[in-house]
C-alpha cells in the first residue's frame, strides 16, 4: 500500500533556509541549513525579526571567524539572496560589539533589492558593493547586513524596528599595519673620506743646513714635521752666509740652531 504525502508536509520537514546568505566578510554564524538569519541584530540567537523585542545586541563575537582590514580600507561586500524579496539592503558598522543603536547610527551603504532574486552582480542571485571602512582602528568592531523586506525600494532605512528583516553580521578588525622596516633599521656605511688639506706651518719641517765655505759647522736643527695632510712649508729667499760660515741654502733654521749660532758669535766676540 503506498502512501502520498502531502505537499506541505513536505515543506513542514524540511530545514529552514536562510534569506540572505553573507559570504565576504566571513560571517559569524556558519549560514548552514536549518540556520534561520531571523534574529535581530545579527541572524541568531534571542530577539526578533523587526528588532521589536528587549534584545538589540548580540555579544557572541566569534573568535575563529575574524576578518582583519585596513584603516579607511575599501572593500567588496559579498551575499547572497536565497529567497527573493522585494525592499532594500542595509550595510552597517558598529565599533566595538553589535548593537542595533550602535548599527543605526554608522550606516555604510543601503541599495535597492528589487523584486526577485536576481542579484547585481550578473551571476545569479548573487549581490556586492563596496564600501569604505572607517579609519580609526578597532579589535571588537563588526559589520551588519539587513535585508529589509517592507516592499519600499525607494527610501533609505534609518532602523529596522517594526518591519520584517534578515540579519547577518561579521566579525571584523581594523588594524594599522606594522611599520615597513621597524626594528630593522640597521644601515651599513662605509665613508672613504680623502681629505686635502694645505697646511701653513712657520719653521715647521726637517731643515739641515749644508756647511758653507767658510769655517763653521752644519746647522743642527730639526724641526718638527707638520701634522695633518698638508703641503710642507716651502722657504723662499736666497741662501745667506753668516758670520761663522754656515749657509742657509733656501732652508729654514730652527729656532734652536739660530740660538745656537747667536751664542757661537758672542763667545767670538768676546
Amino acid at each position: 500500500m503506498r502512501f502520498i504525502v502531502p505537499a506541505f508536509v513536505l515543506l513542514l520537514s524540511l530545514p529552514a533556509m536562510a534569506h540572505i546568505q553573507l559570504d565576504v566578510p566571513l560571517v559569524r554564524y556558519s549560514n548552514a541549513s536549518g540556520e534561520i538569519n531571523k534574529r535581530c541584530p545579527c541572524g541568531s540567537g534571542a530577539g526578533t525579526s523587526s528588532c521589536g523585542g528587549t534584545v538589540l545586541s548580540d555579544p557572541n563575537r566569534s573568535a575563529t571567524r575574524v576578518t582583519t582590514y585596513a584603516p579607511g580600507e575599501t572593500i567588496t561586500v559579498q551575499w547572497r539572496e536565497t529567497i527573493g524579496h522585494t525592499g532594500r539592503y542595509r550595510i552597517a558598522f558598529d565599533n566595538d560589539g553589535a548593537d542595533l543603536a550602535d548599527f543605526n547610527a554608522n550606516i555604510l551603504a543601503d541599495i535597492a533589492d528589487p523584486s526577485g532574486g536576481t542579484g547585481n552582480t550578473g551571476n545569479g542571485n548573487r549581490w556586492s558593493t563596496t564600501i569604505t571602512l572607517p579609519t580609526t582602528p578597532c579589535t571588537n568592531c563588526t559589520l551588519q547586513l539587513l535585508q529589509i523586506m517592507n516592499g519600499n525600494t525607494t527610501n533609505p532605512v534609518a532602523s529596522p524596528v517594526g518591519a520584517s528583516t534578515y540579519f547577518q553580521c561579521a566579525d571584523i578588525v581594523i588594524a594599522a599595519p606594522a611599520s615597513e622596516g621597524e626594528g630593522e633599521g640597521e644601515g651599513e656605511g662605509e665613508g672613504e673620506g680623502e681629505g686635502e688639506g694645505e697646511g701653513e706651518g712657520e719653521g715647521e719641517g726637517e731643515g739641515e743646513g749644508e756647511p758653507g765655505e767658510g769655517e763653521g759647522e752644519p746647522g743642527e736643527g730639526e724641526g718638527e714635521p707638520a701634522e695633518g695632510e698638508g703641503e710642507p712649508a716651502e722657504g723662499e729667499g736666497e741662501g745667506e752666509t753668516v758670520d761663522d760660515g754656515c749657509a742657509q741654502g733656501g732652508m729654514a733654521w730652527s729656532p734652536a740652531a739660530l740660538l745656537l749660532v747667536l751664542a757661537r758669535r758672542r763667545r767670538r766676540a768676546a
